[in-house]
Parts: structure tokens; sequence; C-alpha cells
């Protein structure tokens, strides 16, 4: 028997299973008693598609009630308070809109602070060198839970990870995806190790770490992205029919362990001025070409797609798509890996 009042209407909301699920992990986390469930589901919600004037935006966010040890576990430094407010959705909305255009990259993440009269928000710089571990990443090495701290971060459109310290995360999935659509960490992951297999350590997880990261900050891009990874000791693909293929590699292990052995200015200028190329190749059209040893091989290249493929008009998925599942059927021959991501945010990896 249903118990809706006479002329009462049933209604289904997601906010409020969100808001359990999101109480849930914030009493793992220490924070469950402060009544920020219900702002924090709006942060995610927020956060899962955030736009200003129609471009995308992906600040990181951190929540807590010790400014100092916020700074102190994620490596941060230099905050500016921007305002206050009391423990609301409206408080949250307007932390973003002030803060979320100051939090590109990695120079500035928005910390939400738990204070006596609510949220008191800002910002605060942090390291953003691809040799430095980031912010979230000092959390999920972190093995202690006494800091009450919850980041949040939007891994792609409406996917949302929530990090607590000593390992503590949660995937979020804010539509209609399957939760076993691949992850994009799990999808750069597998480009990083395809990357380094041909290396050897400490250089494959120096180099695997660099490219981690600075894949991360490429992905954010609103452009789709190909990858193809080469052997070690190829220059080139029969492949390949146009694009720019360099005349000397661009060695990132050189460059990478150059700055580990002697870390200078021109070190590190060395290997930032390389991780913008890298961003910058990656957006554009075509494959960007690189190779498993960790060198950095060509961009804006193009494949010659079978006839069977451009017989077939009705197939799901665009020319990028098309184009990823020619590099995959290459991948054990003439590739060890092939990586893609769609303007809309469909990610996959395919590694020999």
């Amino acid at each position: 028997m249903s118990n809706l009042a006479p002329g009462e209407s049933p209604v289904l909301s997601f906010r409020h299973l969100l808001s359990d699920a999101v109480c849930s992990f914030l009493n793992e986390a220490g924070l469950g008693p402060e009544k920020v469930g219900d702002p924090l589901s709006e942060l995610m919600v927020t956060l899962s598609r955030y736009r200003e004037e129609g471009e995308p935006l992906f600040p990181v966010a951190f929540l807590g009630d010790d400014l100092e040890g916020m700074l102190r576990v994620l490596g941060g430094r230099d905050p500016v308070a921007i305002g206050k407010g009391p423990r609301t959705r409206e408080t949250i909305q307007r932390a973003l809109k002030q803060c979320a255009p100051l939090g590109q990259g990695r120079w500035w993440s928005l910390y939400v602070l738990l204070v006596p009269e609510g949220f008191a928000y800002g910002i605060f710089q942090t390291d953003p060198f691809p040799l430095v571990e980031t912010p979230l990443e000092r959390m999920r090495r972190a093995g202690d839970r006494s800091q009450r701290l919850v980041g949040v971060l939007q891994l792609a459109e409406n996917i949302i990870e929530l990090r607590g310290m000593g390992g503590l995360y949660r995937h979020v999935f804010l539509s209609g995806a399957r939760a076993e659509v691949t992850l994009p960490t799990v999808a750069m992951d597998e480009l990083a190790l395809g990357l380094t297999s041909d290396l050897k350590d400490p250089a494959r997880s120096l180099t695997r770490d660099f490219y981690r990261r600075v894949l991360f900050e490429a992905m954010q891009a609103a452009h789709g992205t190909l990858v193809a990874v080469l052997p070690k000791g190829s220059s080139g693909s029969p492949l390949f029919v146009d694009g720019v293929l360099l005349e000397e590699p661009i060695d990132m292990v050189a460059r990478v362990m150059r700055y580990h052995e002697s870390p200078d200015v021109e070190a590190a200028s060395a290997v930032s001025s390389a991780a913008q190329l890298l961003r910058g190749m990656m957006a554009t059209d075509g494959i960007t070409v690189l190779r498993s040893d960790g060198c950095i091989l060509g961009y804006n290249v193009f494949i010659r797609h079978p006839e069977t493929l451009i017989r077939e008009p009705a197939r799901v998925g665009g020319a990028r798509r098309r184009t990823y599942e020619v590099l995959c059927a290459w991948v054990g021959r003439e590739l060890t890996t092939a990586f893609f991501r769609s303007q809309d945010g469909a990610i996959a990896c395919c590694r020999d």
C-alpha cells in the first residue's frame, strides 16, 4: 500500500542517494559529524561538468578543518583567502564561481575549510613541475588517516574521484554510464606503462610518473587524442602516410634522469618545456607517435584506413574511434600500445 497522501505524486531524486553515499564516505574520512554531506554533494555535481563561458574547467578542490595540516599533507603553500559563508550549497556554488577560474592546471587548487561560522574558502599554490607529486598523489601515498581531509577531482565529464587519507577513495558516476567503463586514470596508466616498458628502474618509474602527470593534464583539453607507441629502436612505420616525424626523437628519459641527478634550473626547464611540447602535440589533429623507451617521435600523423572501414558508413563512432580500431589491430606487430580519447570523453587503451 502506498504511503503517499491523496494527490501527492512520487518524486525520485539521485541527490538523496548521492548525499547518503557521500555522508558514509565523510564518516570514514572523519568529517561525518560536521553536516557537510549535502554541500559536498553539490561540490561533486557542479565539478563533474564545470564550465565558465562555455569552456570546461578542471579545478581540484580539498575539504578539511585544518588549513595548516592540509597544506603540509598536500605540499601546498601561499594560501589566498577568498570568502566565507554558511554550510550550504549556495556557499559552495559561490566558492566555485570565485575560485574555479583561478585553479587551472597544477598551479592553484581550491580549499574549503570547516570553520565555526560555516565554510571559509580560497586557493593555495601547488608545484606544477611534472616530476613533483600532485596533491592527490600525496594523499594516495599517505598512510595516516589522522588528518581529516577529502579531495575532489573530475576525472572526466560526470566522473568524480573522492579521495581521503590512507588509501580511502570512491569513484562516483553522475550519469547513466555503466560503472564498468574504463576509468581515465586506468587507461592513462596503461599508456604510461607502454611508454616505458623498455626501460629499467629508476628511469622507468621516474619517466612513467612524468608521463602520467602530463597525460592527465593533456586529457583535460576539449580536443580528442590518439597515441601510437612504437617499439624501441623504431623511427617510423609503414602504417603512417602523412604527418610530422622528428629527425631526432626527443629523449625524455635523458631529460628526466638529468634532473634526477642534478636538479638545477636548466635541467628543470628542459623537462617542463618538453612537457608543454607534448601537450601541444596531443592537441593537434592526427596521431601523436611515441616509443616504448620513452622517446617522443612525432605528431599530426595519419594512417591509411583499410577499405573495409571506408565502406562502412553506418559504423558507430567517429573517425578518431575508427582510427583507434585500426591501431589496435597492429598492436603486437608494428605497435606496442594504442590509446584513444574522444572529444566527448570516451577513453581506451590497448597494450601488447
